[in-house]
């Protein structure tokens, strides 16, 4: 316990002798704190340019760390763009050329449909002059005859209603396809997946 009373008796001293000073030297006193200033001063602007210098620097590292995902996400929506451009000029092309071979097909469907009605044409301007001629004669002709003529033009008209059957069922299954391509179209053109 004395030497701890010693220290303070001795620190007491010092501060008293330090304050005696002071007061007696006041222009070196006022030129020593002015120093002490400037060094706590040039201490504390040091400390807290090194403090904006990390800060600086992390701030940089930050930023050139979103800039580089930024020119990464870029360059991504670059390649999916050119990607999608590309898959849209072929299927654009795919469409086109498919366009194509169907209007080749249906041009050449409907040159053969009219061919096949002139040739029907042709074949109906024969039965009508045969009919008018078989028409002229029939006035003149025996009973037999008449009932021949009358029993192939039943006969006749017997294959022509079966012709007119045959060609409406093909037109109801046409109708059929056409509805259903077109439902198929709008499917398509919806993108929705037709429930199966």
């Amino acid at each position: 316990m004395m030497t701890a009373l010693a220290i303070l008796r001795a620190l007491w001293r010092f501060f008293c002798a330090c304050f005696q000073w002071v007061l007696a030297h006041k222009r070196w006193s006022l030129i020593i704190v002015l120093v002490l200033y400037g060094l706590f001063q040039t201490w504390q602007a040091n400390s807290l340019a090194n403090d904006l210098n990390k800060a600086d620097a992390q701030c940089t590292a930050k930023v050139n760390k979103v800039q580089a995902d930024f020119d990464e996400y870029k360059a991504r929506q670059k390649e999916a763009n050119e990607k999608a451009k590309t898959a849209a000029i072929t299927q654009e092309k795919t469409w086109a050329e498919q366009l194509l071979k169907v209007e080749q097909d249906a041009g050449k469907k409907i040159q053969d449909a009219v061919a096949a009605a002139s040739a029907a044409q042709l074949a109906n301007r024969g039965l009508s002059e045969q009919i008018s001629r078989a028409n002229q004669h029939l006035s003149t002709a025996s009973k037999q005859t008449i009932i021949d003529y009358t029993i192939a033009n039943g006969e006749l008209l017997e294959v022509c209603t079966a012709e007119y059957r045959t060609m409406a069922e093909k037109a109801d299954g046409h109708a059929i396809d056409a509805e259903r391509l077109s439902q198929a179209w709008d499917v398509v053109e919806s993108g929705v997946k037709p429930s199966t």
